[in-house]
């Protein structure tokens, strides 16, 4: 497997996460640990999307 293809694998990982993490975040915004958790996985998230992509673009 090559470099392209193990950061795409990455990218779509990444996808599956962001969804999971934005429907937990909207389920649990009523309890302020679970509501920061999620803003916290959210932000994670987004920085491994944008160094995957990065990784794609050499």
């Amino acid at each position: 497997m090559n470099n392209k293809s193990k950061s795409l694998v990455g990218i779509i990982m990444g996808i599956i996460i962001l969804i999971a993490d934005l429907y937990w975040t909207y389920t649990s915004y009523s309890v302020p640990t679970w509501l920061a958790l999620g803003i916290i996985i959210l932000v994670a998230d987004i920085i491994w999307l944008v160094i995957d992509a990065s990784f794609m673009k050499k």
